[in-house]
């Protein structure tokens, strides 16, 4: 499997969020080291190119046109996406046995503009609740700066009993960032309030076992009424968190990835 390069840089961008990740995941399921040898060179690839449009202060742009035009904007969300991908490919790189000083000093600069700068990044998205939870997601927030990020917004996100909205300002619920916010929970550590937002969502599936995409609050309005893969791959990777069903479960921990050297 190798980066597609013949599609849209815009296009390009979705598989870097997720590809590095995806691969440390899969190894700890099944501790395939080879496996690592053979997707080497499309991590290469996809750091490289995410890095690329890291600016001078930390943050990642948003997108490059196929034409070679950046687009300055940078959203919290995504750079923070990033930072766990960049996290995982350094494991990668340390389980072959390569140095990469220059990934290693573009984690510390992303993660110093996730923590200190956030004036560089797009502020209106503020609404979206993975605003709020995914700098905690990524590790790129840990300890005690973590626990307040959560206090400090948990109103403004969460509906009790029912799960995460997606934006503040809608009575939107919807299944995956509820999922998300669990296991950024468990990744804290606090396996105790992430198994009470995860027994939110337990009962919203449709007959076949598959997870609603959300649904509006107080009067429990499904909608859209699609059956989304994310979605149920988000509900997945938090009981994995949460009930540790396979060693895949401690992907997000912030505990493991000091384990790694790569708390940063």
């Amino acid at each position: 499997m190798e980066l597609n390069t013949s599609r849209s840089r815009n296009d390009l961008a979705i598989d870097i969020d997720s590809i590095t990740a995806l691969i440390v995941k899969t190894q700890l399921e099944s501790g395939d080291i080879p496996w690592f040898t053979e997707m080497w060179k499309t991590v290469y690839k996809a750091i490289e190119f995410a890095l690329s449009l890291q600016a001078p202060g930390g943050e990642i742009h948003w997108a490059i046109s196929p034409e070679g035009k950046t687009d300055p904007m940078a959203l919290l969300t995504g750079s923070s996406s990033i930072y766990m991908s960049i996290k995982c490919a350094l494991a990668i790189a340390k389980q072959l046995g390569y140095s990469m000083p220059a990934w290693e000093e573009a984690l510390v600069k992303l993660g110093n503009a996730i923590r200190h700068k956030q004036y560089n990044f797009n502020m209106t998205k503020s609404r979206f609740s993975m605003y709020w939870f995914y700098p905690i997601l990524s590790g790129a927030l840990t300890g005690e700066p973590a626990q307040k990020r959560i206090d400090k917004y948990w109103k403004k996100y969460v509906v009790e009993g029912h799960g995460v909205k997606c934006v503040s300002d809608e009575p939107w619920v919807t299944i995956a960032e509820t999922a998300e916010l669990s296991l950024a929970l468990s990744a804290m550590g606090n396996f105790t309030l992430s198994e009470i937002v995860f027994s939110w969502i337990g009962d919203k599936k449709f007959d076949d076992g598959s997870f609603w995409c959300g649904y509006t609050v107080p009067d429990i309005t499904l909608w859209p009424d699609d059956k989304l893969t994310w979605t149920n791959a988000a509900v997945l990777m938090a009981a994995d968190a949460i009930y540790d069903l396979t060693p895949a479960g401690r992907l997000f921990s912030h505990r493991f990835w000091e384990s790694y050297g790569l708390s940063l």
